[in-house]
């Protein structure tokens, strides 16, 4: 029986150690590029939480009913949900100490109440950077392609490590939408319900299109919308460009996603990732305003996006109305969900840090102790034996626990002045001089 609480992930600690890698190669490469590390706490104001009413959200949001002992507002906080939110108000509360634009990665978990399943948690690790930046006017697009093209570069050059090291077979594709796109097409119908439409669309790779078009047909339209909106997400990218090149709307949304495929195509030269036009990628959050990615393994779409990436002008706004001169970009990759993969497709074999066991023999005990030392003063992972047990229960527990080297320090060593490492996977040993 199982004690811990479902689709709360905790792993073994082989599976840690995969997490921690994974954990690693994000980490650094987000540091590479001089994003700043930043946390916040678990827990975030309802008010903020909720600044724009996302009915979704709140079905997702993790609510908290007794934050504190005796605390008259108890029921004002809740779990944060994602990342970007909490980010916007500490972007709101500390906006005189930073300096724009303002780049940041948090490593960090979320909390959703949502019905898990496969890939999907009640608490996840998400990776995210961001960059913010102060603008008089944000429609200007072509003054913040910067950053877009950068973030893609740190993603990319992310996913590659990862998946080189863990999932060499696999091939990935990011599939691009624009939100401009979309808001121009649904605003033709002046009596539809956008935010319900969007969040139709948006959950187009749960249902599949049988179901999608089921649905659909819910919101009332006539037959001949009803065709229209069917032919819209089936329409390729070149071909919506024909008869709408005078709408403002549409004119921005073309542009941004033209821009973002060319820097693609500059950036990546490899067979092993690909991006395809995708009308039924959403975002369904409304303070997503521009281009939004989401990105897939190619044989297993139904394990759902491993990355995503945003353009958004709106969510300060909804926090504080007077705030509205911030816009960014951002990307998050889903750790939980990619180390699920990985953990799904093979067991881990090494399940300690530690690559040399230092056996353990009573007479050189402190000998032994000097020279763990010194492997530790050279920034080796060791462990030394507790007990000066029998040699194959020693030896055993290299095995065990996949300890690739163990150190010989006996008398007969000592007395020659050397001590031996020997190799667990051919058992050859080497001497070296104490």
């Amino acid at each position: 029986m199982t004690l811990r609480p479902w689709w709360f992930p905790e792993y073994n600690p082989g599976q840690q150690m995969i997490f921690d890698q994974i954990f690693e190669i994000i980490q650094n490469n987000y540091k590479q590029y001089w994003y700043t590390h930043i946390q916040t706490p678990a827990v975030e104001a309802n008010k903020v939480l909720m600044s724009k009413n996302w009915e979704d959200a709140g079905k997702q949001i993790f609510w908290l009913y007794w934050l504190a002992q005796w605390s008259g507002d108890t029921k004002d906080y809740s779990l944060h949900f994602d990342l970007t939110v909490p980010f916007a108000r500490y972007v709101l509360d500390r906006e005189n100490e930073i300096t724009f634009p303002f780049k940041r990665y948090q490593i960090q978990a979320a909390w959703r109440g949502e019905r898990s399943q496969r890939g999907r948690f009640k608490e996840l690790r998400q990776a995210d950077i961001d960059v913010i930046r102060n603008d008089s006017n944000p429609w200007d697009i072509w003054k913040n392609l910067f950053y877009d093209s950068e973030t893609l570069f740190v993603i990319l050059k992310t996913l590659e490590v990862i998946k080189n090291r863990f999932l060499p077979w696999k091939k990935i594709t990011m599939h691009i939408n624009n939100r401009y796109l979309l808001s121009w097409f649904f605003s033709q119908f002046k009596w539809l319900d956008i935010q319900a439409m969007y969040s139709l669309v948006d959950k187009y790779y749960k249902i599949w299109q049988s179901k999608f078009e089921e649905e659909l047909k819910t919101f009332n339209l006539s037959d001949l919308d009803y065709k229209k909106v069917i032919q819209f997400t089936q329409t390729k990218l070149e071909d919506l460009s024909i008869d709408l090149a005078n709408n403002d709307v549409f004119n921005r949304g073309l542009k941004e996603i033209q821009e973002v495929m060319k820097n693609i195509n500059l950036l990546n030269q490899s067979d092993w990732f690909s991006f395809v036009y995708d009308p039924f990628i959403i975002r369904w959050l409304d303070y997503y305003t521009g281009t939004v990615y989401e990105t897939f393994f190619e044989d297993d779409m139904a394990l759902g996006s491993i990355s995503s990436w945003w353009r958004y002008e709106n969510l300060t706004w909804y926090i504080d109305p007077k705030k509205n001169f911030y816009s960014w970009v951002g990307w998050s990759i889903g750790l939980s969900r990619m180390v699920y993969l990985i953990l799904e497709t093979f067991k881990p074999e090494q399940n300690t840090v530690a690559d040399y066991l230092f056996l353990n023999f009573d007479w050189t005990f402190v000998d032994i102790i000097a020279l763990a030392n010194t492997f530790a003063k050279d920034w080796k992972n060791i462990e030394i034996y507790p007990d000066a047990d029998k040699l194959w229960k020693q030896f055993g527990s290299a095995d065990k626990k996949w300890i690739p080297y163990v150190v010989i320090l006996w008398e007969g060593e000592k007395k020659e002045w050397i001590y031996k490492i020997k190799n667990m996977k051919t058992w050859e040993e080497k001497e070296f001089k104490l």
